[in-house]
């Protein structure tokens, strides 16, 4: 019940527009309203289309521009590598993300579009937690997955973990013992707006945002704001980058 009530509320969830209100009637009156509408419009996530599922075979799908692979139990999603070399609290947003200058990527999803693609990999929320209260204000932290991130250089397929990827080479040894879950963010209480359609966040490293849909279960920084900066691993500013999930699936 708690899935089917989910995947409902995804399909109708719209982010919140920016509103510009303006009385006045002057032509100067005018005239700024529509700047601050455009300015806003510009650095506000656009409200997500309901997510298109397209089917490839092979239990292969495309949900928006990300390419699930249902069987495996993994997704890509296409992006680029935003800010390096600036104090990060985000691994990954959406174009226009409230936080983007603090995120090491941004891909071309929605929170609606990267929610179902957990879905359809075998993530689900605990059922217990109602779908408007984030997981850890409940006390849980969601299902386990694994990042990494994936571009070519000089020809050549490069690949690291998301923790390799956020970390200096001192702080690089720890990488492997960060881990991430799935939370699946939290809708409005009538279900029509998902967190992370508002906010752009996808993936946070820091516990005091819990709109994204997969976060660390504990914070990178061991340091003060400002210590995690990304990697010399990464290509440059601007380069084509792939962010791979894979849900961690318990034997059975």
């Amino acid at each position: 019940m708690q899935r089917r009530a989910l995947l409902a509320a995804l399909g109708g969830a719209t982010a919140l527009g920016p509103l510009v209100a303006n009385s006045q009637t002057t032509a100067q009156a005018n005239t700024q309203a529509n700047t601050q509408a455009n300015t806003q419009a510009n650095t506000q996530p656009r409200p997500p289309s309901p997510p298109q599922l397209k089917a490839l075979g092979g239990e292969r799908y495309l949900v928006g521009r990300i390419v699930v692979e249902k069987a495996a139990h993994r997704f890509t999603v296409p992006g680029r590598v935003h800010a390096l070399g600036k104090p990060l609290e985000y691994l990954a947003t959406s174009p226009g993300a409230k936080k983007a200058y603090e995120a090491l990527l941004e891909l071309d999803a929605s929170g609606t579009e990267m929610n179902l693609a957990c879905i359809l990999i075998g993530l689900e929320r605990d059922a217990s937690v109602p779908s408007w209260k984030p997981l850890g204000q409940a006390g849980q932290i969601g299902q386990r997955v694994t990042l990494s991130l994936a571009w070519t250089e000089s020809g050549q397929r490069r690949q690291v973990i998301a923790a390799e990827a956020l970390l200096d080479a001192e702080a690089r040894p720890r990488a492997s013992a960060v881990e991430w879950a799935y939370t699946g963010s939290f809708t409005s209480k009538d279900g029509s707006q998902l967190a992370a359609d508002i906010t752009g966040t996808l993936i946070s490293f820091v516990k005091k945002d819990p709109t994204g849909i997969i976060e660390a279960v504990s914070d990178i920084s061991l340091g003060p704001y400002g210590a995690v900066r990304g990697s010399s691993l990464l290509p440059p500013e601007a380069s084509a980058i792939e962010l791979i999930v894979e849900a961690v699936i318990a034997p059975k």
